[in-house]
C-alpha cells in the first residue's frame, strides 16, 4: 500500500497556476488567510494550518488548536506533507487543509466536501496534483483536502504512551487529525461560503478506510452528514486491539513496544522506552522502525471494534455513497511475484484460512494453472476493498438513511483490462489530462457530477444524470459507471458472504 500516489509527490511542488491574490481575507478562529484566484474564478487556499504543529511533547498527542497567528497568512503554497518514506517535502508539521471555492460571498451557503487522501496510511499528501479541488469548486462545492499523521506518528501505540493519556490509550493519532480538520471546518468553513450544516467525508484507500473509522467513532458524530468512500480499505491485519491480541495479530501496545525497544538498543539508549527517549528519537528512526499501522480498538476512539459497531447498528448514520474499482488487485498482483501453479495457491490458502477455510478454497483457489493470476486478483480486490465497502453499505442499508453502491470499470491505460485500485481518482477529480480521449472525459464528468450531487442533496440523482437506485438487501444492486453506465446485482455474493464469515469468526475483538 505505500506505493501509492508517492509518484505525485514530486511534481505538486511544481505547479504553476496563472493566480493574484485575493483582496478580501478570511477571518478564521485562530487568524486570518488570503488566498490566490485561479483563470477559472475559483478561489484557492493552500496551507492552512488546523491543529498546532505535532512535534516535541505533542509528538504522539490529540491534535491540539492552531497556534495563533498575526495579521494576513498568505495561503498561498501546499503544506509539507507529513513523514513518510519518500517525498521531495515533508515535515512533522504538517497537520494543514487546503479549500477551494468559487463562493462570491459567506451567504452562499454551498456543499462541503472533505478529501481524506490514501497511500495505506504510510504515504500520500493533499499536495498530490491529481486532488487539486478546482473541478469540484467549479461544480458549485467547497472543497477541502487534509493531511493527518501517517507511520510511527500517526498510529503507534505505547504502554508508556497510554499512561500518559487522560484516557488511557495511544495510536489512532491519524483518525483524530481528521476528527480535528473536521472540527475546523465546523468552525471556519463558513467564512469560505461553506455550509457547516452540510459536509461530506469522502477518501479513497486508506482514505476510504478513515472514513470507515469516521463512521464507526462516537467521536466524529454530528461532524460530517453524509459520506463518501473510494476502495474501502480495511483488512485482516489493519484492525487492531490496544492491549490484547487480536486473532492471530498482537495488540497494538505489543507491536509498539517491540518496534520502539529495537529501535533505542541500536541507538544505544540504556536508559529504556521512557517518553522523553521516545520523543528524542529523529524522525528518521521512527521511519526505520518495522511497525504495521492499524486501527486500534482501544475504547475511547472506538469503543468496540469497528465490525461490531456497524453489526449492531451503533455506527454514525448519514446517507452513504461506496464502492470499487473492478480490477483493484491489478495494482498490487504481479504475473511474476505471485503463484505460479494452483496448487502453490491451494497450499498458501489452507495455511492462511487454516480451520476457517470452509468454502473459500471453492472461490479462492483456481481450478487450473492459467487462471492463477486472475484468482490471485479477485482475492486481493474482494479481501481488502469489496468486503469492506460491502459491510459500510450494509450497515447504512439497514438504518433509515439510503446507500448506494457502484463498480468503476475504466482502465485509461490499458481499456482492454478491467480497472485497477486508484483509477477512478482522476475521473472523480475531473484531472484527467487535456489529451484524455472523449469518452473518458466524459466519464470524468459524470463523476465528478454524481459526487457533487450526492454532497448537495444525500443522492447521486439528479436532473440529466442516469439514475442510480438505492441500495437494497435483497436486490443489492449497484450502478456500473465506466463507458457503460447501468445497474447490475448482487457483486460477487457468494464470496463476500464467505469473507465475513471468515473475519467474524477469526478476527473478533478479544476482550
Amino acid at each position: 500500500m505505500k506505493q501509492i500516489h508517492l509518484v505525485y509527490l514530486a511534481s505538486a511542488l511544481l505547479l504553476t497556476s496563472e493566480a493574484f491574490a485575493v483582496d478580501e481575507p478570511v477571518s478564521l478562529t485562530h487568524g486570518q488567510v488570503s488566498g490566490v484566484t485561479l483563470d477559472s474564478g475559483v478561489q484557492e487556499f493552500l496551507g492552512i494550518p488546523f491543529a498546532a504543529p505535532p512535534v516535541g511533547d505533542l509528538r504522539w498527542q490529540a491534535p491540539q488548536p492552531p497556534t495563533p497567528w498575526q495579521g494576513v497568512k498568505i495561503a498561498d503554497q501546499h503544506g509539507p506533507a507529513c513523514i513518510q518514506q519518500r517525498a521531495a517535502y515533508m515535515s512533522e508539521d504538517c497537520l494543514y487543509l487546503n479549500v477551494w471555492t468559487r463562493a462570491e460571498s459567506a451567504a452562499a451557503e454551498l456543499p462541503v466536501m472533505v478529501w481524506i487522501h490514501g497511500g495505506g496510511w504510510s504515504s500520500g499528501s493533499n499536495s498530490v496534483p491529481i486532488y487539486d479541488g478546482e473541478a469540484f469548486a467549479d461544480n458549485d462545492v467547497v472543497l477541502v483536502s487534509v493531511n493527518y499523521r501517517m507511520n510511527a506518528f500517526g498510529w503507534m501505540a505505547h504502554p508508556a504512551l497510554s499512561e500518559e493519556s487522560e484516557q488511557g490509550v495511544s495510536g489512532n493519532y491519524g483518525i483524530l487529525d481528521n476528527i480535528a480538520a473536521l472540527e475546523w471546518v465546523r468552525d471556519n468553513i463558513a467564512g469560505f461560503g461553506g455550509d457547516p450544516d452540510n459536509v461530506t467525508i469522502f477518501g479513497e484507500s486508506a482514505g476510504g478506510g478513515s472514513v470507515y473509522a469516521l463512521l464507526a467513532t462516537p467521536l466524529a458524530k454530528g461532524l460530517f452528514h453524509k459520506a463518501i468512500s473510494e476502495s474501502t480499505w480495511i483488512t485482516a491485519s489493519n484492525v487492531t486491539n490496544l492491549k490484547t491480541p487480536n486473532g492471530m495479530t498482537s495488540s497494538a501496545e505489543q507491536r509498539g513496544a517491540t518496534a520502539i525497544a529495537a529501535k533505542l538498543e541500536e541507538a544505544g539508549v540504556s536508559t529504556g522506552a521512557t517518553l522523553a527517549n521516545m520523543r528524542a528519537l529523529s524522525a528518521q528512526q521512527l521511519m526505520e522502525m518495522q511497525l504495521g499501522v492499524s486501527l486500534i480498538v482501544d475504547g475511547h476512539v472506538f469503543p468496540k471494534s469497528p465490525a461490531e459497531i456497524f453489526a449492531e447498528g451503533s455506527h454514525n448514520v448519514v446517507p452513504l455513497m461506496a464502492g470499487i474499482n473492478d480490477g483493484e488487485g491489478l495494482f498490487f498482483v504481479r504475473p511474476d511475484r505471485t503463484f505460479k501453479t494452483a496448487a502453490e495457491q491451494r497450499q498458501a490458502r489452507i495455511e492462511e484460512f487454516g480451520e476457517h477455510a470452509g468454502d473459500l478454497l471453492d472461490y479462492y483457489v483456481a481450478a487450473n494453472d492459467e487462471d492463477v493470476f486472475r484468482v490471485e486478483v479477485d482475492y486481493n480486490t474482494d479481501s481488502w476493498f469489496a468486503r469492506p465497502t460491502r459491510e459500510i453499505i450494509h450497515a447504512i442499508a439497514r438504518s433509515a438513511e439510503d446507500s448506494y453502491m457502484y463498480v468503476f470499470t475504466r482502465n485509461l491505460q490499458d481499456p482492454a483490462q478491467r480497472s485497477p485500485h486508484a483509477m477512478e481518482l482522476r475521473y472523480v477529480f475531473n484531472t484527467l489530462p487535456d489529451d484524455a480521449p472523449q469518452a473518458d472525459l466524459e466519464i470524468a464528468q459524470l463523476l465528478n457530477d454524481y459526487w457533487t450531487q450526492f454532497a448537495r442533496t444525500g443522492t447521486p440523482n439528479g436532473e440529466d444524470l442516469p439514475q442510480w437506485p438505492s441500495y437494497d438487501l435483497e436486490t443489492q444492486v449497484h450502478q456500473v459507471l465506466g463507458v457503460r453506465v447501468g445497474q447490475d446485482s448482487m457483486l460477487r455474493k457468494q464470496e463476500l458472504d464467505e469473507l465475513d464469515r471468515y473475519f467474524s469468526d477469526r478476527y473478533a475483538t478479544v476482550e
